[in-house]
């Protein structure tokens, strides 16, 4: 595996080429490396990017609703439910973008900035004792971290003139200065650092780390008066009860809040630590509460990520990767700039084609973007290149070269087969689909060079006295790799599916074909019409799909021999009235989120298709802002249910409340 700048720009070199299906994969995969393993592979701006692309491609997608740390079953920490839920902030990129949010606020706003840190709740008993802290975990139920919280020299142990229990909730972070004197070099980012120092066993050896805290809420319904009523009223009591606190800003209009972004973001750069934004939040603790929360984020607050900005720069030179799919990516190697908090050494030209109309090459000076504050961009190319942009001609492989050739603006590999970041890129990506965990990068890449492993199959044919006398691999590790590839020789139709990494084919395609021909022997004969028939398919997908399958036959009938297709385990109670039964979601759920909601379905023995069609059973309204309980306007899925209804569809229109009391 890469660094993880040399990660964040092979990502950002494809993000453009990635259908949602495959957006989706990768956000599930990023999220979970940032927040459930503290292990990230690619930089926070990459992450945002990647996100607002899946919101582009598929504004509806489940993951974005699953963004933050998911909590593991497993943890070694002890579970804290939360008494209110701690959501994560929706997003902003521009002017407009705030502006528009802020249409809804009643009265004045609050402005303070965003700290890149871990969120942690610190409760207080009755008499002022430090009682009890957590993370925030997947926003219902967090890890217990009171023993490390407690090594926290800015939490205090003890509150005075405190009369009923109380929590306070912020930011625990690593000082820049710290993390720049102590840990630089050795460490990602003090984020990551400072969330691993939380999870930390030994709280003595958390405490070593030297983590500092903010607090930014207080949840005091207690205090004199009946409470804060604005959030400017927190801060103040924040800092009386001994915690510190960010510099705020209040507004009375909604007119000046650009401004007043651009003023905290000044603000930001003096403090002793990262951050990457500004929070804007309704200043009334009343208009908070009249606003209320979607399933995933609060309506009266968002966070404005840092704006864009653009400077030039001069192009040492363009270097060249390649991607899984065989594809060379160009990025370009620029005098270091500093952007939007940022210095930029690395840009990505995302294909060969793009490059070329770009005019760029060594020499050339750009002018850099980072459009929305998270990807660095070449605008445009100022002056000429002292020479061109030079294309390879040929790319090291095993055994020597291979050949390159243009498809489009992509240049493609003519033997990807032979290259071991290809083959590498290629079985990690099954692996991870299949969740064979241990077969990362650095092992991939000793198996490939010890000649072990040239494509999926050979995962299954592992031998533990082989693996153990690899270099640093050891018989116990030898012996976990092949136990977990072991335990992988049942899969499914739809998991098989998309870990052949065939083009365009993510998890919910991979599912339409599994669920439409239900056989392997049957979707490796359909036709590109038959596939292309299938709602949610369409012709360019049904295309990638023979193609892919045609391309990737050896393979298949080398998986055949290993392993097991299998159907997926269905519920006993077939008399549940959601068994068999096809059920899609539209609107804000105001009692679960819709991935649980579709779990639900799925566990009774139910369907949860994407769309609506005439062969579906129920369309389920949410309960909050529906139009079938006097609130906003119909969906566009609401509409074309009316539409089928009206034709004399079977499909029924229902509450959530309905919903739920059918699930029992």
């Amino acid at each position: 595996m890469g660094s993880t700048a040399e990660n964040s720009a092979k990502l950002r070199a494809k993000l453009a080429t990635l259908d949602a299906d495959e957006l989706e994969q990768l956000v599930r995969k990023h999220n979970a490396l940032y927040w459930d393993e503290h292990a990230p592979e690619i930089d926070d701006p990459t992450f945002d990017k990647l996100v607002e692309a899946l919101r582009k491609a598929r504004p509806t997608s489940q993951v974005l609703e699953q963004l933050g740390e998911q909590k593991a079953a497993a943890s070694p920490f002890g579970d804290v439910v939360h008494e209110r839920p701690m959501l994560s902030l929706d997003k902003c990129y521009d002017d407009d973008a705030l502006l528009k949010w802020a249409t809804a606020i009643k009265g004045g706003f609050f402005m303070t900035p965003k700290i890149d840190g871990v969120a942690c709740s610190v409760r207080y008993d009755a008499k002022g004792a430090l009682a009890q802290a957590a993370t925030r975990g997947d926003g219902k139920v967090g890890d217990d971290i009171t023993a490390n919280v407690r090594g926290i020299a800015d939490v205090p142990k003890k509150l005075t003139g405190v009369r009923a229990a109380l929590e306070v909730r912020g930011e625990v972070y690593l000082r820049r200065s710290r993390f720049d004197a102590v840990y630089k070099g050795d460490k990602a980012n003090p984020r990551n650092l400072a969330a691993g120092a939380l999870k930390t066993k030994d709280p003595k050896e958390s405490a070593a780390y030297g983590l500092s805290f903010f607090a930014y809420d207080l949840l005091d319904g207690d205090a004199p008066g009946g409470g804060p009523k604005t959030e400017a009223d927190k801060m103040v009591r924040l800092g009386k009860l001994g915690f510190p606190v960010l510099p705020f800003r209040h507004f009375d209009d909604k007119a000046a809040l650009a401004e007043g972004f651009r003023a905290m973001v000044e603000e930001c750069k003096q403090l002793d630590t990262e951050t990457d934004g500004v929070v804007v939040k309704a200043d009334s603790v009343a208009e908070q509460d009249r606003l209320g929360i979607t399933a995933h984020h609060p309506r009266g607050a968002i966070a404005y990520k840092f704006q864009g900005e653009s400077a030039q720069s001069t192009v040492r030179d363009i270097e060249w990767g390649v991607a899984r799919s065989g594809a060379l990516t160009p990025v370009a190697i620029i005098e270091p700039i500093f952007i939007s908090g940022v210095t930029v050494t690395r840009v990505s030209l995302h294909n060969a084609g793009y490059a070329k109309k770009l005019g760029i090459g060594p020499g050339a000076t750009v002018e850099v973007v980072r459009r929305g504050g998270v990807i660095p961009h070449v605008e445009r190319v100022l002056t000429k290149p002292d020479r061109s942009l030079s294309q390879p001609k040929k790319w090291p492989v095993v055994g020597g070269f291979t050949g390159v050739h243009l498809d489009g603006d992509f240049l493609f590999l003519d033997e990807p087969e032979r290259s071991r970041e290809v083959v590498v890129g290629r079985v990690k990506h099954f692996a991870d689909v299949i969740d064979a965990k241990g077969f990362g990068d650095k092992v991939l890449t000793q198996l490939f060079d010890a000649g072990m492993v040239r494509w999926p199959a050979d995962l299954y044919r592992l031998d533990v006295n082989a693996l153990a006398a690899l270099e640093r691999m050891g018989e116990k590790s030898a012996q976990n790799l092949v136990a977990v590839i072991e335990g992988k020789r049942k899969l499914t139709l739809p998991v098989l599916l998309e870990a052949l990494g065939l083009e365009r084919v993510g998890a919910t395609a991979a599912d339409k074909l599994a669920s439409t021909f239900h056989t392997l022997p049957a979707v490796r004969t359909a036709s590109v019409e038959q596939l292309a028939d299938i709602d949610g398919i369409g012709p360019e997908i049904a295309d990638a799909v023979v193609r892919g399958l045609k391309e990737s036959r050896a393979l298949v009938d080398a998986l055949l021999e290993e392993v097991t297709i299998v159907a997926p385990e269905l519920p006993s109670d077939t008399s549940h009235p959601l068994f068999g039964k096809s059920v899609v979601f539209t609107g804000a759920l105001a009692h679960m989120d819709r991935k649980s909601a579709q779990q639900r379905v799925q566990a009774v023995g139910g369907k949860t298709p994407s769309g609506v069609s005439a062969e579906l059973d129920y369309l389920v309204i949410g309960d909050e802002g529906s139009p079938l309980l006097g609130g906003g306007e119909r969906s566009s899925k609401h509409k074309s249910a009316d539409k089928l209804v009206a034709k004399g569809a079977k499909l029924a229109i229902i509450t959530e409340t309905d919903f739920l009391k059918m699930l029992g």
